[in-house]
């Protein structure tokens, strides 16, 4: 009785308790939050990026179109010069078909002018030498012409490429807006849950959220979070337009931890295994598989690499982006 303990209320310790839990909770949410925005700030930056490169690159674009006009004009000037070489060439002929007739009618009628027909002779001498000349001017005008046809062809070839990589840059855009809508819908979805969050342009479940530690099996719980998923990837694949050829990245990642066994002799084959698992779900489920892409990097791509926090390094990462 002597060494028996005085009983204390036990209302009195409950109390705390809730206290620190309710204190755990805010100081989640507000992380999840200020989490969020970062990666909102960090699109925006993005885009404004990208809306600088597609003015350079429409200057560019402009300079081309500047340079292909003057060269289709220089180009018109020697195919000009060409016709009339060759016109000119060809009275030349005309009257050296002439002078040759003359000349043998000469002959026929007039043998003994002996000095008309060295004349004759010099004028049509001098006459073949102009006509070499002018042979040579001609083929000197065709070889700047080709040369200008080249010039046009190589032009407008950069021109493509930079239609090509200005409107690459313009789809890059559009889908960075479209994987914004994409993020905040799937957020909407899911929650605030502390074990799918973004990280930069990506968002980010953990692998126990759909995996067994070390399977490869959708679990029950898995599947209906990649169901949400699945749900607002279509809701935003039907608003991007058809000529935007977007993709859904999936990539599997493991922690440094060694793992060997039959199926998984390591971790690439977990991290590939666990990255083509969600995407099959997704294809049976009505994604088709021209927009999904599954890769496995192991461990390789650490978030973190301390002992403290590694296990979120065991996680499955989606990225909208275009081919």
């Amino acid at each position: 009785m002597f060494f028996a303990r005085p009983r204390t209320s036990t209302r009195l310790e409950v109390w705390p308790t809730f206290v620190d839990a309710l204190s755990t909770v805010l100081m989640a949410i507000v992380f999840v939050l200020m989490t969020f925005l970062v990666a909102q700030v960090f699109l925006v930056e993005t885009i404004n990026d990208r809306d600088t490169e597609l003015a350079n690159l429409q200057a560019q674009l402009r300079l081309l179109e500047t340079n292909l006009a003057k060269a289709k004009d220089q180009h018109q000037s020697a195919t000009s010069k060409v016709t009339a070489l060759e016109e000119l060439i060809k009275n030349l002929n005309t009257q050296l078909e002439q002078l040759t007739k003359d000349m043998n009618l000469e002959k026929q009628q007039h043998t003994d002018q002996k000095t008309v027909n060295e004349r004759i002779k010099t004028d049509l001498e001098k006459l073949e030498e102009r006509l070499k000349q002018l042979q040579n001017l001609l083929d000197l005008a065709k070889e700047e012409s080709n040369k200008k046809d080249e010039e046009v062809k190589k032009l407008q070839l950069g021109l493509q490429a930079v239609e090509k990589e200005n409107e690459k840059h313009k789809n890059a855009i559009r889908v960075g807006q479209f994987r914004s809508q994409f993020f905040a819908q799937l957020k909407s979805i899911l929650g605030d849950r502390s074990d799918v969050r973004v990280v930069d342009d990506r968002f980010v479940f953990q692998s126990e959220v759909l995996f067994g530690v070390g399977s490869a099996e959708l679990g029950e719980d898995g599947k209906k979070q990649l169901s949400s998923l699945i749900k607002a990837l279509k809701e935003i694949g039907n608003k991007i337009p058809p000529e935007i050829n977007w993709i859904l990245r999936v990539d599997g990642h493991t922690d440094n931890r060694p793992i060997k066994s039959n199926q998984f002799p390591s971790n690439w084959e977990l991290s590939t295994a666990r990255a083509i698992a969600v995407v099959q779900y997704m294809i049976a489920n009505g994604i088709e598989g021209k927009h999904l892409v599954a890769a496995g990097f192991g461990e390789f791509q650490p978030l973190n690499a301390t002992t403290k926090d590694i296990d979120r390094n065991r996680r499955i990462e989606f990225k909208l982006d275009q081919r």
